[in-house]
């Protein structure tokens, strides 16, 4: 029996709603669902008939997989359901999209084995570069490596400087927690403008490898440069650099071309 005043348990509550207690607990945690009364003896919680509505609606918007925060807002603001639900059909179109490519990058990891990538050795002079550092984790690090060679771009746009030379990435070898990077544009002459951030990227011998296809699957490329400084008891401790040598703009993902680095000593690196 439910108690005196017409308020039901939360486990008559759970039932009535479908869902379970687990999720009714999560949603005043998060402020979604608060009980209607706790008892301050017992601290059982107790939800009135009239809550049904809303806990129906939440249950609904999460099985859309509206995110919580935006459940939250249609909540507290209904005059805004329109836009926050706007935003979220963007929010789901973009992860339904990444999910997409995640999944067309796993059908192709079987034509882009390692075995099959030579390790060149490749001599570079020092360099300057327009350059901009930039931090990020591992999971993220696509997305803002992009990012900033947006800006890079822009800014030698700003400074009156040509885009189409060659741009560089550098990074550690473990991308472990929060990592630093950086992100360069080879100047053919010296920046007009005294303002300009740039740097010198020392030059030397480079065990390298090519790769062709999408950023994501660089660490394919990288196994494969692994695996060949271990079989000759060279340390692997970075920094990496990755050559772009196709703009993402000019070709598909899958026809983009990076080149893989690591200094080495000379005498190591086949012709």
């Amino acid at each position: 029996m439910s108690p005196a005043g017409g308020w039901l348990s939360i486990g008559e509550f759970a039932r009535m709603s479908r869902l379970s207690v687990r999720t009714l607990r999560h949603y005043d945690r998060e402020g979604l669902l608060a009980p209607g009364r706790v008892d301050p003896r017992t601290g059982y919680r107790y939800y009135s008939r009239e809550q049904l509505a809303a806990a129906l609606r939440i249950a609904v918007l999460r099985r859309a997989e509206v995110s919580v925060p935006a459940i939250r807002r249609l909540l507290q603001d209904p005059g805004h359901t329109e836009a926050v639900l706007a935003a979220e059909r963007e929010r789901i179109e973009r992860e339904a999209a990444r999910k997409y490519r995640a999944l067309a990058l796993v059908a192709s990891l079987a034509d882009a084995g390692a075995d099959g990538l030579p390790v060149r050795r490749y001599r570079i002079e020092d360099r300057t570069v327009l350059w901009r550092n930039g931090e990020s984790t591992a999971e993220a690090l696509d997305t803002d490596v992009t990012n900033l060679v947006t800006a890079l771009l822009a800014d030698a746009t700003s400074a009156g400087l040509p885009t189409d030379a060659p741009v560089v990435g550098q990074y550690p070898a473990a991308l472990d927690g929060v990592v630093q990077f950086g992100v360069g544009l080879e100047l053919r002459s010296p920046p007009g403008r005294a303002d300009t951030a740039t740097t010198t990227l020392t030059g030397g011998t480079f065990a390298g490898v090519d790769f062709v296809g999408p950023v994501a699957l660089l660490p394919v490329a990288y196994h494969a440069l692994f695996g060949w400084l271990e079989e000759r008891g060279l340390g692997a401790g970075g920094p990496f650099r990755e050559y772009y040598l196709t703009h993402p703009r000019d070709v598909a993902p899958e026809a983009m071309r990076t080149r893989v680095l690591h200094p080495v000593p000379g005498d190591h690196v086949p012709e």
